[in-house]
Parts: structure tokens; sequence; C-alpha cells
């Protein structure tokens, strides 16, 4: 989470969360007053809260986030490739990261992250492996709900979530943000918050068109190969991520 004096920005990883602390800091009157990059509000606010402030949050297509958290992990040795690192032998790592051969690689990648098993061997001392969730939940889910729900070291975890419908209705009950933005349209949508909000977040006048001028810079930084994310699915893998990650089709209106 990122905190300013009238509103609070929950993070989620490879969302546009870049580009949005990047705006932020150009259109924002008052100075950040904290940042917990990538953690849920409660953990810095655990009784206040929002405190009476806005917040919002980004979200992307579940397909698409897949293939960009595997394009650009080993470019910047993102949390969740250090952690395969640490785990794995350098052949296996390879095999797993092959940008050269990306219809081999990224299945192989997919398939395993969404793999008990091997989640258990390279997150050992995380919660994911011992929560009870990584049975029928997607890593991006888990990611998204870990930002997005109150005290998710409590209510991210059986029994409290005992099914993927479970984690739906958890979220549709206690997500703590007031708005939330698709990374596919954020160029436009963060304009029109801006112009909604500007006065009860504190944006400068100047803010819309700053946003505007700076959307041709928003560019995803993802090395990919292939031209579109669906160019690395088989229908194997696209049933995968939907059966694993249905919140983000239920709630946010996603499909491949």
């Amino acid at each position: 989470m990122i905190e300013y004096d009238k509103f609070i920005y929950l993070d989620v990883y490879k969302t546009g969360s870049t580009h949005i602390n990047y705006l932020l800091k150009q259109i924002t009157l008052e100075p950040e007053i904290r940042r917990n990059r990538h953690a849920p509000l409660t953990k810095v606010r655990p009784l206040t809260w929002k405190g009476g402030k806005l917040v919002f949050a980004t979200v992307r297509n579940p397909w698409d986030w897949y293939v960009s958290m595997w394009a650009y992990g080993h470019t910047k040795e993102n949390p969740l490739y250090s952690h395969i690192k640490a785990a794995l032998g350098k052949k296996e790592l390879n095999e797993l990261y092959d940008t050269s051969n990306p219809t081999v690689s990224f299945p192989l990648w997919l398939r395993s992250i969404h793999d008990p098993a091997f989640i258990a061997k390279i997150l050992k001392g995380h919660r994911l492996p011992t929560s009870g969730l990584a049975d029928f939940m997607g890593f991006y889910t888990y990611r998204f709900l870990r930002v997005t729900l109150p005290y998710p070291e409590l209510l991210l975890r059986w029994p409290f979530i005992r099914s993927l419908d479970g984690a739906i209705a958890l979220q549709k009950r206690f997500a703590t943000y007031d708005v939330m933005m698709k990374s596919e349209t954020l160029d436009e949508e963060f304009a029109e918050f801006v112009v909604k909000y500007r006065e009860r977040c504190g944006f400068t006048k100047e803010a819309v068109d700053l946003v505007r001028e700076k959307a041709d810079a928003h560019r995803n930084t993802s090395v990919r190969t292939l031209a579109s994310y669906r160019d690395y699915y088989t229908d194997e893998l696209r049933d995968l991520v939907a059966k694993r990650d249905r919140l983000f089709i239920d709630l946010f209106g996603y499909s491949f």
C-alpha cells in the first residue's frame, strides 16, 4: 500500500502499479505519508483501516498477468523468481525461464506454480503452502487477496476459505478498496479518477493533463517473444487459469 494524506493506493503486483506510483508523485499536492509495497491496508493501519481516506486498487487480466510474471521474472528478479532461483538448480531454473522457447518453458512454469507441491518447495516458511488454499486457488488470486483483504494473515487460510467460491464471497464482503481500475484501460480510467476525485484526493490542477501526457510512455516492461498473451496458452492452460483464478472472471468480467 502507498498512503497519502487523503487516499491510499493498494498496489497489487504487476497491475500497472509502477506507473501509478510514478504519477502519484507528480500530481499529489501533499507528500507521501508511508509505503509498504504490495501489502494490505491493515499491515500498517491495523485499527483505523481507511480512516476516512479513499482507497483504490488496480487489477489485470489473469491470463496476461501470468505471462507478464513469467516474462518479467528473470529480468528484474521479482520475488517469485527469487524464491524459485533459491530453491532449484540452475538447469531446472533455465528450463522454467527459457524465453527463447516460450511455448515449452511457459507451460512448464505455469503448471509448476499451480502445483501445491512446487509451491511448498519454493515458498518454505511462507503462508501460502500452509494455508490450505494452494489446492484450489491460483497464485495470482492469492496475491490479489493478500493485498485487498483486511488481515490476510488471519483470513487467507482454511477454515475461513474452503473453496474458490468461499474466497469470492469473502472478497465481495470485505474487500478494502472503494475504487478498482483495470490495467488494460488504466490510462483512461485513472484520468477519469483524477477528474472525479481531484479535490478529495488533493491532486494538482494540472493532474489530468499530466496523466494523459504520460499515457504514451506507459508500457509493459516484460520482454515477450510472442505477439499476444493468448499465444502462450494451450486450451488446457487457458482452462487451468479459468478454474483456479475464476475470481477475476466472476468479479471483474475478465475473459480469455
